[in-house]
């Protein structure tokens, strides 16, 4: 009873500001270059377990399977522990087991040289098009969430991310790339001479880059500066599309807290259909300004880059509040709450990829409509005010953390009607 009393005590403490990133956090350092569809690369990776283990678990997402059946794919070359070549196996597609005893609390390196094979004309993460080249996910990821393990779901053939991984702190990011091609790429530049850029991020969770012949424009929102790269090609206007965002950020962070990140980075790209999401970075298809996904987008980086979840396990967690947060900026919550949720995902807002992978037709209307309404009515149920307050302070809460609906439930549990709306919608277990 103490520990419950204690759990409810801390929830209803609202802490000042967003709580900062775990101090013994991974560190990847990270060099890739591109030529053409192919990009070589290597990261070295310090990870302190909060477990012992006994293997490193790397996630290799190029090898997930919309990307694979376009011919898309990773070839690892050599993997070291602590400066030691190790043998390495794939247990599937996109698990690379490398062998190393760790006790918790203890720090090991571990070093990977790799090659991305990237596709053409697929909407996904990875692609390639005339000089234009780009990956989210492509660097192996460490798959660990901390007092549980190694997160091992399967991938998903949809289109829809099914990773997770610890906020970690990129030392350094280095690209290159062929002469008078331009770079969109997660956290601060810190140098560039033309061939070679390095950027740095004091907390993000994966890492995406594009390069190109791309026309770029730049904004800011307040203090936070934001590029854009438009591909060769597109319509999209370079300084509108940076304008729409810049406004959406505002209003995001105006609800839920100062953007997360140092600058936010968005290349507009051949092939991709609407936008994927990755902490201070958007990988965005064209024409998107002209309807709620950028606005929805730019929540994902509250809404998985700043308050991780597992992708796989608790798709919700940032689908249904992206969608909910572009629904209070655009105004598109009445038309969602007059969606019909399919009889096959009614009630089932919290359920995990596994389900949905053969439910596709269905999951965009039971996971991002039906999570965004729910939230929605569960905001009207606690009042507007109340309801805005604890997620701001759930935010603060969990900054830099991955979450479950647990964490959510506890931070919501001085609103009851709330949460009974959440759980008749099948979010909250």
């Amino acid at each position: 009873m103490g520990s419950v009393a204690t759990a409810v005590a801390r929830a209803a403490a609202c802490p000042p500001a967003y709580a900062l990133p775990d101090p013994k956090r991974p560190r990847l350092s990270a060099i890739v270059s591109f030529s053409g569809a192919t990009v070589t690369g290597s990261e070295h990776l310090v990870f302190t377990p909060d477990l012992p283990v006994s293997e490193v678990v790397l996630r290799l997402w190029a090898a997930a399977p919309r990307s694979a059946r376009a011919g898309g794919g990773i070839d690892i070359a050599t993997t070291k522990v602590d400066g030691r070549a190790v043998p390495s196996r794939r247990s599937s597609a996109t698990v690379l087991r490398i062998p190393a005893r760790v006790a918790a609390g203890r720090s090991v390196t571990v070093d990977v040289a790799f090659t991305l094979r990237l596709p053409t004309g697929i909407n996904d993460r990875f692609g390639h098009r005339g000089t234009t080249a780009w990956f989210g996910s492509g660097l192996p990821l460490l798959a660990w969430e901390r007092g549980r393990g190694w997160a091992l779901e399967p991938a998903t053939s949809a289109f829809a991310e099914a990773s997770t991984s610890e906020a970690m702190e990129l030392t350094s990011l280095t690209v290159r790339r062929a002469r008078g091609l331009s770079i969109i790429a997660t956290g601060v530049q810190v140098a560039d001479d033309g061939t070679t850029a390095r950027f740095r991020a004091r907390s993000v969770r994966d890492v995406a880059v594009a390069v190109g012949r791309l026309r770029v424009a730049h904004a800011a929102a307040g203090d936070v500066p934001i590029v854009v790269g438009v591909a060769p090609g597109l319509a999209d206007d370079p300084t509108a599309t940076a304008n729409a965002l810049a406004r959406a950020m505002r209003v995001h962070a105006a609800r839920f807290g100062q953007f997360p990140f140092e600058r936010l980075a968005v290349a507009v790209l051949p092939d991709i259909g609407g936008g994927i999401e990755y902490p201070a970075a958007i990988l965005l298809g064209k024409g998107q300004t002209r309807d709620a996904t950028a606005s929805h987008e730019v929540a994902h980086e509250w809404w998985y880059g700043l308050i991780g979840d597992d992708q796989a396990r608790d798709p919700w967690l940032d689908e249904s509040f992206a969608t909910y947060a572009e629904a209070l900026d655009r105004g598109t919550g009445a038309a969602y709450e007059r969606m019909v949720i399919p009889a096959g995902g009614r009630g089932r807002t919290g359920a995990p990829m596994t389900f949905w992978e053969s439910r596709q037709s269905i999951y965009f209307r039971s996971v991002y409509i039906q999570g965004a309404v729910a939230l929605l009515r569960a905001r009207r149920a606690a009042g507007a005010a109340a309801f805005d307050d604890a997620l701001r302070c759930h935010v603060r809460r969990n900054a830099h953390r991955i979450t479950t609906p647990a964490d959510l439930r506890l931070s919501l549990q001085a609103l009851p009607a709330a949460i009974r709306v959440l759980t008749a919608a099948g979010a909250l277990r």
